[in-house]
């Protein structure tokens, strides 16, 4: 071993874990500036790397990095206090409300972050109907101990999964997409991921989907629509269940609810499901963090002034076309384009290389499924279109598609 081979790297001496999906690199990088989709980088050796983001940050920032409009919400104050919420988290409760059926039957309950969100909603729902959870098989809906014991995808990936999520088995019935059960006896709520995000994009059967919320509905059984990543106009729609006609009584967001500038989350549920919860109190220590509800306020001014629909279908119109071009040339199975994001099984190369090479060439994909077999392409809705263009190119070439003359 030589000097240069020994001396300590970037990535050797940072004090942050390795225990972080930064492992499907082949060295860590440290972010120095976002700008819409554009990523500036360093590496473990100090050389720059510039990349298109192609994944929105987990489908966190839909509206661009550092977009300007939202980032107004830095310069609020940070008043913070125990038992009361600011202003704008009325009007982001209000806001939200106002997108799903029934608006003055609903309210908000802020959590932070996603997992918090699924554990209010089953908490809601066992109270108010006593019983099993049914989850959906491919579903994925957090990292906390009960979110992990719905999830069926990637928990071999996850550092939580040693054993306390098996314990609640005998609460929870995993339900095979398809299939729509005869009797709901014992089941108190029905979760489902619209589209599903951990396992590659894979949008559940809409017809489908309908018979069984509108089953489980009529026998009582209370439905939670998980849009943590599929909403916001993800895949084209605000809330992807409200406009397939789902009706759920619980709906969960965060995520993009923010774009990305703090770990909120927001359970809209229907009013009927406080009965005999008080004087029960859900409480967290930052349940109130007052950049949440100003960053969140700032995303809904930005869709209320903004055509995202139009900036999503135009995205949308692209990925389209590279998708029609992976399945012509074969280089892709089993792909989904669902409004402005892309999913596929790449056919010439494995997926996990894909991502790498894309990267390398400078855009960033990540890769899904059940065993990470799936490539997922979900640029921000705010993307310039020459910018798009570009990016998918690599990502075509990437997948072993070959160059234009």
């Amino acid at each position: 071993m030589t000097i240069a081979d020994s001396t300590p790297r970037i990535g050797d001496r940072s004090y942050q874990s390795r225990l972080d999906e930064a492992g499907v690199l082949d060295q860590r990088y440290v972010l120095v500036h976002a700008d819409n989709a554009t990523l500036d980088l360093v590496g473990e050796t100090g050389a720059p790397h510039r990349c298109i983001d192609f994944m929105s940050a987990f489908a966190a920032v839909n509206f661009g990095h550092r977009n300007p409009a939202i980032e107004r919400a830095l310069t609020r104050s940070s008043d913070l206090t125990g038992l009361f919420h600011g202003p704008d988290a009325d009007r982001v409760a209000q806001w939200l409300c106002a997108r799903l059926p029934d608006p003055p039957g609903r309210r908000v309950l802020y959590q932070v972050g996603g997992s918090f969100a699924v554990a209010a909603a089953l908490a809601l729902a066992r109270r108010a109907r006593p019983g099993r959870v049914m989850s959906i098989e491919g579903g994925f809906h957090g990292l906390g101990v009960d979110a992990a014991a719905l999830t069926s995808v990637q928990r071999r990936f996850s550092l939580h999964d040693t054993g306390f999520a098996d314990l609640l088995a005998p609460e929870v019935v995993h339900l095979t997409p398809g299939v729509v059960p005869r009797a709901w006896d014992g089941i108190s709520c029905l979760i489902y991921e619209p589209v599903q995000g951990a396992n590659g994009y894979v949008p559940l059967d809409r017809e489908w989907l309908g018979e069984v919320t509108s089953s489980a509905a009529s026998a009582g059984v209370i439905t939670i629509a998980d849009e943590i990543q599929c909403g916001f106009f993800r895949h084209g729609e605000f809330s992807p269940a409200t406009a397939w006609g789902l009706d759920p009584d619980i709906v969960l967001y965060s995520k993009s609810l923010t774009n990305g500038m703090y770990p909120l989350s927001a359970v809209v549920y229907r009013r009927f499901l406080e009965a005999g919860a008080d004087p029960v109190y859900l409480a967290h220590t930052f349940q109130t963090g007052t950049l949440g509800t100003a960053a969140a306020y700032e995303v809904t001014r930005y869709i209320d002034d903004n055509d995202v629909a139009g900036m999503g279908a135009a995205v949308g119109t692209r990925l389209a076309e590279l998708a029609d071009r992976l399945r012509t040339a074969g280089l892709a199975r089993a792909v989904h384009a669902i409004g402005p994001s892309l999913s596929f099984e790449p056919t010439a190369v494995a997926s996990r290389d894909l991502v790498r090479q894309a990267f390398t060439d400078g855009v960033l994909v990540f890769s899904g499924g059940r065993h990470g077999e799936r490539i997922r392409v979900a640029p921000p809705l705010t993307i310039p279109d020459a910018q798009l263009l570009a990016g998918i190119e690599r990502v075509w070439s990437a997948a072993g598609g070959r160059a234009g003359p």
